[in-house]
């Protein structure tokens, strides 16, 4: 029985079969991707950009198929991530524009918004490279438009292009050499070619796919060789949001700043992905277009050590709520997914789009106090996926439940992820002293340690791990809304200066010590009064733009349990937005587990 139109209804069961055909092989596609640069994760990208269809559209009995494009157009330029994301993006917004008016579609008419939107996805890309989804996406639609003024079957002329661009994707490595040299096809295409033989599979048996990982299928060995030598080090994207958005005048600005650049969406909504060592000033210039938000910055380096590098087997994830340096972050391979602040209408990506000078002269300066936002579940999600390409179990510690929404955002991640069993904790502390823990489990995983005994000396850690905050003014835990004026009209009065732990309710005095003058000589004096010296320690020193400070207190630690044991950082918005310039954190950590056992 043939297919001779498709309305909106068609339409979306048939692309959600697809997309339950990608979400299949997500990791394999991360496997196979080389092109523009091996990071490994297209699969993950796509699928994220396009299981928004299927998990937010809601499909009715007579929606027309101008509905359903728009719906789909828009729900896919909002979760557009990486390049072929972005294209595919592109692609349904062109076929949106193509189907405009119509409740449903002839084969011919289907061939004529087909090719609208090929010329949206060329026009989203720069410098749009052959051998790649492009080419495979015109090829399809080619014979497609071939064959569709001489039937009215849809099954027919489906089947015939799926065919077509089999045979586009088998030559893709003809087309770009590192394909050639990698044994592999285009990762971007072979997403694409995905998606349409899932809905071959349903049109032609109206059963659609459970959204069950397929085994991996063994990769060439060369792809594990290939160096990462692109120019440009951060992965970065925005949607931009205006009137009369100028796509023209936007990506003649971002040439500037990259390269690898698509700009997908209509005149009023836009998604950016551009390669750049600049991810800040790239998000500054696109705020000069229009209201810019869902910013990220991808430190493709790492992910593509995480595809190709030698790592350990459990992975090691954070929020950016835990202040370790970058050096210490890349030595013990921990993943940091960061939260996001905001001055009024100014948004940023913690440790990505703002500089931690910028963050301080703008907590004295600005006329808004920042406010931050945990990372979503869908940030999780994406981060959680892309790692489950790579590892086999992980382990996500977070900032303290009863202080930030992290951990159950973390935890509602993790609840829909099948491909990988991932620990959620809640490390009770914050800060450096986190950071002290995340360490800990890291090393752990290095090892050896299985899963049940990295989960023991994860609580020893956090049992073991105390933390203390010493403000030099208490004026920004008042603006923060954290401490009533009255309170600090009292502690002024008095000259008391609190000292602040986490505890099980939250952020909360447990200390103090008395006068104006020295005050953070007397806060660490307080701190080493705690101390049992006559026992194995780390400690961890974060300072509030006080570097000078802190590593004054890390040389007299460091004559006391060794330079090994002593770590530095500087505080980060989520505690320096209350904490305020000045402020000094101590996180002390008994070393008292069966790590060497």
């Amino acid at each position: 029985m043939g297919i001779y139109y498709i309305d909106g209804k068609r339409f979306y069961q048939s692309l959600s079969a697809g997309i339950r055909r990608l979400l299949t092989r997500q990791d394999y596609l991360n496997k196979i991707n080389v092109f523009p640069v091996p990071d490994g994760d297209t699969g993950t990208n796509m699928g994220f950009t396009m299981s928004a269809v299927e998990s937010s559209f809601n499909i009715e009995d007579n929606v027309s198929i101008s509905q359903a494009a728009e719906g789909i157009s828009e729900l896919t330029i909002n979760n557009a991530r990486g390049n072929s994301g972005a294209i595919l993006a592109q692609f349904f917004t062109g076929f949106s524009e193509g189907v405009k008016d119509k409740y449903k579609l002839t084969p011919l008419e289907f061939s004529h918004a087909l090719q609208i939107a090929k010329q949206y996805s060329y026009d989203a890309l720069m410098k749009p490279k052959e051998g790649t989804i492009l080419t495979v996406i015109s090829d399809w639609i080619n014979a497609i438009h071939k064959v569709s003024s001489n039937t009215t079957d849809f099954k027919k002329i489906l089947t015939h292009g799926l065919n077509e661009a089999l045979i586009s994707l088998s030559e893709t490595p003809k087309k770009l050499d590192v394909l050639s040299k990698a044994g592999v096809v285009d990762a971007g295409a072979q997403g694409f070619v995905d998606i349409l033989e899932g809905i071959n599979n349903f049109i032609h048996s109206g059963i659609v796919e459970e959204r069950t990982t397929e085994a991996i299928v063994e990769t060439p060995s060369v792809i594990e060789s290939i160096s990462f030598n692109e120019k440009y080090r951060f992965c970065t994207e925005c949607l931009i949001s205006g009137n009369d958005l100028d796509r023209s005048k936007l990506k003649s600005k971002l040439t500037e700043w990259g390269d690898s650049i698509v700009v997908a969406g209509s005149n009023s909504r836009m998604k950016i992905h551009i390669h750049t060592d600049q991810p800040k000033k790239v998000i500054h210039m696109c705020q000069t277009f229009g209201t810019v938000s869902d910013e990220k910055a991808d430190d493709m380096i790492r992910q593509q050590h995480d595809a190709h590098g030698i790592h350990q087997e459990i992975a090691v994830l954070v929020d950016s709520g835990c202040d370790l340096p970058e050096d210490i972050l890349r030595k013990y391979n921990i993943h940091m997914i960061p939260v996001r602040l905001n001055f009024g209408p100014e948004h940023f990506v913690d440790k990505m789009t703002i500089t931690s000078g910028e963050f301080w002269e703008k907590l004295e300066t600005n006329p808004h106090h920042p406010q931050t936002s945990q990372p979503t579940p869908g940030d999780f999600l994406r981060q959680y996926q892309l790692l489950s390409s790579h590892y086999k179990q992980a382990v996500s510690i977070h900032i303290p439940a009863n202080v930030s929404g992290t951990y159950q955002s973390a935890l509602l991640a993790s609840e829909k992820l099948d491909s990988m069993p991932i620990s959620v904790i809640d490390s009770r502390s914050g800060s450096i002293g986190l950071g002290l823990i995340a360490i800990r489990i890291a090393e752990a995983i290095i090892a050896g340690k299985t899963m049940n005994e990295i989960h023991t000396i994860t609580e020893e850690a956090i049992k073991n791990t105390t933390l203390y905050v010493g403000l030099k003014t208490l004026d920004f835990v008042v603006r923060g809304g954290r401490l009533p004026a009255s309170v600090k009209k009292i502690a002024d009065l008095l000259r008391i200066n609190p000292i602040l732990s986490f505890t099980s309710k939250g952020i909360k005095p447990v200390g103090k010590t008395f006068g104006r003058k020295n005050i953070l000589g007397k806060f660490k004096k307080y701190v080493e009064k705690t101390i049992n010296w006559n026992q194995p320690l780390r400690i961890g020193i974060s300072h509030a733009n006080f570097e000078e400070k802190a590593f004054e207190f890390r040389d007299d630690f460091v004559q006391k349990v060794g330079k090994e044991n002593v770590f530095v950082s500087e505080v980060g918005p989520g505690l320096g937005a209350h904490a305020g310039p000045g402020a000094m954190i101590i996180a002390i950590q008994i070393l008292r587990d069966s790590l060497n056992d």
